[in-house]
């Protein structure tokens, strides 16, 4: 597999520098994302946007307008706003043939965003009033496109040059593990089971459990914590939700169970972590 060290350095003092919520959007059967550590920077990890993705039927409505974002795609890059009312920037990546996904740069609220959130809140019965409070974690002003374009189109280049480099070397588990990891992180909030990987792709459990070793280093079980404790800290960090609502909201059906594995992954409990994070 390729090294993307670079480019996830480069992701990471945007973020951190920059202060932009970049995040990655492959599609088809690339593998360069999907089985490298660039997966890390597939979901948006807003509060807003984990909150939203809590609830199912929001949450593929979500998957299902981003084939509108790559029809738009073909046309460069472009400002654009979600049906919850993020504003983003979208920049097309391409392999050097064609468009093979894109990168996003959001996280900042929008003109009327009330009538947004109330048609959200409606739509997939989502409680109005913690909406409106994720809400205020957005960003109130989007950068002009112009600077983030100097910011962005660095990165579009690596991708580019990494995807060149790599053509043609992707194997058949490659690019099943891809859209198997994609589905993972799509879904991690629901319950999904190994037993669900399974019948999805027609595969084995013992087949899927060994790829996902072998691909992540991780067990599925450890991998789908470990995206949840990840959602998690930002609820705990950025909300006000209880530490039991956060559980139920990224996966778990336990709060108790939530905070045990919680504390053995972080250190400290979910209430010191919202402690220290407060401070």
């Amino acid at each position: 597999m390729y090294d993307t060290k670079d480019i996830k350095n480069y992701i990471l003092y945007l973020r951190s520098e920059c202060g932009l919520s970049l995040t990655l959007h492959p599609y088809g059967n690339e593998s360069l994302i999907s089985l490298s550590d660039l997966i890390t920077f597939n979901i948006h990890d807003n509060p807003y946007c984990v909150y939203i993705k809590t609830f199912e039927r929001a949450q593929k409505h979500c998957i299902e307008r981003q084939s509108k974002v790559r029809g738009r795609c073909r046309e460069g890059s472009f400002c654009g706003r979600c049906f919850a009312g993020v504003s983003e920037y979208v920049y097309p990546i391409s392999n050097g043939h064609e468009t093979v996904g894109f990168i996003s740069v959001s996280g900042y609220r929008t003109e009327n965003a009330d009538s947004f959130i109330k048609r959200t809140a409606q739509t997939y019965h989502i409680p109005e009033e913690r909406l409106c409070e994720a809400y205020q974690s957005l960003k109130v002003e989007m950068p002009p496109k112009e600077y983030i374009d100097t910011l962005v189109q660095p990165l579009c280049s690596m991708l580019e040059l990494a995807y060149l480099r790599t053509e043609g070397v992707a194997t058949h588990e490659e690019g099943m593990m891809g859209k198997i990891l994609r589905y993972v992180k799509r879904y991690h909030t629901q319950n999904i089971t190994l037993e669900d990987i399974c019948k999805e792709f027609a595969c084995s459990r013992s087949s899927i459990s060994h790829s996902f070793k072998r691909s992540t280093g991780k067990s599925f079980r450890e991998y789908l914590c470990e995206l949840r404790i990840e959602d998690a800290k930002t609820l705990l960090r950025y909300s006000s939700l209880s530490v039991t609502e956060i559980a139920l909201s990224v996966g778990f059906c336990d709060s108790t169970y939530f905070a045990n594995v919680f504390k053995r992954c972080v250190g400290v409990s979910p209430s010191e972590y919202r402690k220290r994070g407060s401070k």
